[in-house]
């Protein structure tokens, strides 16, 4: 058995949803949004889980919200065996040190008057990590290493001097220089040429194989999270809709949002094209696909639906999921 490294349970998350005059300038919300709808999860040690999902599925706000940069509001985060929803100062900072967070624009994310060197660096400065010149020099350089960059040749380079490929690079070995359990790839690939993307995947399987890191890959993109994943959760709507071993989830969908998903995807396998509706309210009482569902019955209206076990590596969220071809 697998030892659990990050473990989710019954998570929620509201935005305020402020409309009219009389909100904007009392700063008060009439209606809440549900962004993240009691999400469970598990993530095992070195393991690559991939959160996929189209925008606005709520993705990103997971991250955040493992990250402790948003506080939920109810629900409990279960870092190495350890409650992490409620922590606040040194002790939050100090697992954030083990949570590091990759994000989708490569060019943003690095401060321009920065040399590399310097880039890699902050991190330990940030954490007060006490060693010697001499060490963190090394700890540096081996660390552009891992990322396959050669240290002489870009630690005194600013950001603007390097690839679009290379600048993710050095992003990936800011957050591995703390060595942290786990990182969180929001879109890592999105903003790359596809010659460099396949690149990166690469350097993430190296990275979760020789560095024993797990990572939590964020994409709306099926195609690559292939090559990368070990399980996949397919979110909707903030919610979990599909969830198992990525192969099987990819090669025999069984939600009908996932096979439009994986039918949209060139020559990805022989599913023929799903079509779903084009509305976007949200039934109050049923599954939150219902209005966009060509498949739903009178039982898809009365009650959301849980997730159901169809074998034990796959889960499906859908009452009709059997029917659907």
């Amino acid at each position: 058995m697998k030892e659990t490294l990050l473990k989710i349970i019954d998570l929620n998350k509201y935005f305020p949803l402020r409309s009219g005059f009389t909100d904007l300038i009392s700063f008060k919300t009439s209606k809440k949004i549900k962004v993240i709808d009691h999400l469970d999860l598990k993530l095992n040690k070195s393991e690559i889980l991939v959160i996929a999902g189209e925008s606005g599925s709520g993705k990103t706000t997971l991250a955040k919200l493992i990250m402790r940069s948003i506080d939920s509001d109810s629900g409990k985060i279960i870092f190495d065996n350890k409650d992490i929803t409620k922590l606040e100062g040194k002790e939050l900072l100090k697992i954030r040190s083990r949570i590091q967070m990759i994000f989708q624009d490569p060019y943003s994310s690095l401060d321009p008057r920065m040399k590399i060197f310097d880039i890699v660096k902050e991190p330990l400065t940030v954490h007060k990590k006490k060693i010697s010149r001499n060490e963190m020099q090394e700890c540096i350089e081996s660390t552009l290493k891992k990322v396959n960059l050669d240290p002489q040749e870009v630690s005194y380079k600013f950001p603007h001097m390097l690839s679009g490929g290379q600048r993710q690079r050095v992003n990936f070995a800011r957050a591995l220089v703390l060595k942290p359990l786990l990182i969180i790839a929001d879109e890592p690939v999105s903003m790359l040429d596809v010659s460099i993307r396949f690149q990166i995947l690469e350097l993430m399987k190296k990275l979760r194989d020789e560095e024993n890191v797990s990572f939590l890959y964020i994409t709306h993109d099926l195609s690559t999270s292939q090559y990368v994943g070990d399980n996949i959760i397919i979110l909707y709507k903030g919610q979990i809709i599909e969830q198992g071993n990525i192969h099987e989830v990819l090669v025999h969908p069984l939600h009908p949002y996932t096979k439009a998903l994986i039918s949209a995807i060139p020559k990805f396998n022989n599913l023929e094209e799903i079509h779903i509706k084009n509305d976007v309210e949200t039934c109050k009482n049923g599954c939150k696909f219902l209005n966009k569902c060509l498949y739903a019955t009178e039982e898809c209206t009365n009650a959301e639906p849980t997730l159901i076990q169809d074998n034990p590596s796959h889960s499906i969220r859908c009452y009709n999921y059997k029917s659907i071809k």
